[in-house]
């Protein structure tokens, strides 16, 4: 519906943009041509079955790099380091996952480590995906953990990965983040991730109504496992739960609000075309 006369008069107020020739704005990002368009792009576009779903990623991955104060990143990463010791330990001690199906191999079935076997069996992708070699630095090492843990959130948490459940899981880390660091270094490591959850909600709203309501049952779920966890998911050291019972991991970590297995599946089909 369109707002127009005295209704619009409230909203805009009397004050006028300052005139120029180029966009003026006091937002970085809606400056920057690249963030903008990939931006827009997310949030409006149809995802059709000729490209991957995670096809605008890299270009997403450009814009945030280009608008995000590194220096300052580093900076609050060494200050949360003198904060938290649980934190520095982690970052000392460098552990990265190498998982190989014979690590998992002789798990019982219904622990953690048959869901991983299972997806090393079934699924013909790799957990060690991304940020793969050598760390160079303590921000660097912390990507790789997220990545290397990644897939193992989505069977764990039962937030799984269809397009509702990418984005809970998106959620779900944000406040786990939020809840551990500052706000201003738990915001820089969900900005990127943030991007992708608020673009979806739009993508959905734009195109495909039925898949609205549980997109944000997604956050709400999201929210509550996040809401329950006393540090980052990234954290988490799985080698160690490889041989608990999934039921019982999901109890003891917090997990429990997570949906049934299956929940979001018809999501895959009705989020396409």
């Amino acid at each position: 519906m369109e707002i127009k006369g005295e209704e619009a008069a409230y909203l805009m107020g009397e004050a006028k943009p300052a005139a120029g020739s180029v966009l003026t704005s006091t937002s970085r990002y809606l400056n920057n041509p690249r963030f903008r368009d990939v931006y827009a792009q997310m949030g409006l576009k149809r995802d059709g079955t000729d490209l991957p779903p995670a096809y605008l990623i890299p270009e997403v991955n450009r814009a945030v790099a280009e608008e995000m104060d590194f220096d300052r990143l580093h900076a609050l990463l060494a200050a949360e380091r003198e904060r938290l010791p649980e934190f520095a330990k982690w970052l000392d001690e460098r552990f990265v996952s190498d998982w190989k199906e014979e690590r998992v191999v002789a798990c019982a079935d219904g622990t953690v480590g048959a869901l991983i076997r299972d997806f090393l069996q079934t699924s013909g992708m790799e957990i060690d995906f991304m940020f793969r070699g050598e760390p160079a630095d303590d921000f660097a090492y912390l990507n790789k953990r997220r990545v290397q843990n990644h897939d193992i959130e989505h069977m764990i948490t039962g937030l799984d990965t269809s397009p509702v459940g990418e984005i809970a899981l998106i959620v779900a880390n944000t406040m786990a983040l939020f809840h551990y660091f500052t706000p201003e270094f738990a915001n820089m490591l969900a900005f990127q991730p943030m991007f992708l959850a608020s673009t979806s909600l739009m993508r959905a709203a734009c195109h495909y109504p039925t898949v609205t309501p549980a997109m944000i049952e997604g956050f709400a779920l999201g929210h509550a496992v996040g809401a329950r966890q006393q540090r980052p998911l990234f954290m988490i050291r799985w080698e160690d739960w490889i041989d608990v019972p999934v039921k019982e991991a999901r109890e003891r970590l917090g997990f429990e609000d997570g949906p049934p297995p299956g929940h979001w599946t018809w999501t895959h089909e009705a989020s396409r075309g």
